[in-house]
């Protein structure tokens, strides 16, 4: 069976979604292993379909692929960060505390980041944040965000692989960029895939 392809079925749209997420994938499965089968088992036309639910985001880590999708249920993401990559997104100023506009349940599978979450006692878009925790996140462990939680990912190891299940968006997108072509998904594709064959990523 494919862990990761399955990941949507079964649940029940009845109930509240994000805590079913997190439960599936706190599950006892070598979830490196069906990742990089997953992964692998996609051919471009796959990444180019979709990949309809993305646009190009510049100036942000970590570079997001949606492996597969479930209509009315959600997404399946993998996120691979960089440590140089967020290092010179962070000194140019691009990066900060975050919403999302869906909910959504991850586990890293290798490597390491710091988590820090957000209380807003301002308006969705005119926060006033007071961070209410940070902590140390590595292989294994898990979380869940509701979309207008407000948080920040910050100093990933490099090659850090994390796998995101995505509720349907609560918000239609602010803005509407272009997909990536086929190339820059074939690339984070293969970059992907190398990671995961990689030694894990050691702790920050």
């Amino acid at each position: 069976m494919n862990a990761v392809a399955t990941l949507l079925d079964g649940v029940d749209t009845g109930l509240p979604l994000l805590p079913q997420m997190e439960v599936a994938l706190d599950e006892d499965i070598d979830w490196r292993a069906a990742i990089a089968a997953h992964v692998a088992s996609l051919s471009t036309d796959d990444l180019v379909r979709l990949a309809r639910h993305d646009g190009e985001t510049p100036d942000v880590d970590p570079r997001v692929l949606t492996v597969a999708e479930r209509d009315g249920t959600g997404l399946i993401r993998i996120n691979i960060f960089s440590r140089q990559r967020f290092l010179t997104f962070w000194r140019g100023g691009t990066l900060s505390p975050h919403y999302h506009r869906r909910s959504f349940a991850t586990r890293i599978i290798q490597g390491s980041y710091q988590h820090l979450r957000f209380a807003n006692s301002g308006a969705q878009d005119a926060p006033q944040l007071t961070c209410v925790s940070r902590e140390l996140l590595e292989r294994d462990a898990g979380y869940g965000i509701e979309w207008h939680e407000y948080h920040f990912v910050m100093l990933p190891a490099d090659g850090t692989v994390t796998i995101n299940a995505h509720l349907p968006p609560a918000l239609p997108a602010k803005v509407t960029q272009p997909p990536p072509s086929a190339e820059d998904l074939t690339r984070l594709r293969d970059d992907i895939l190398l990671a995961l064959a990689a030694d894990p990523a050691l702790p920050v």
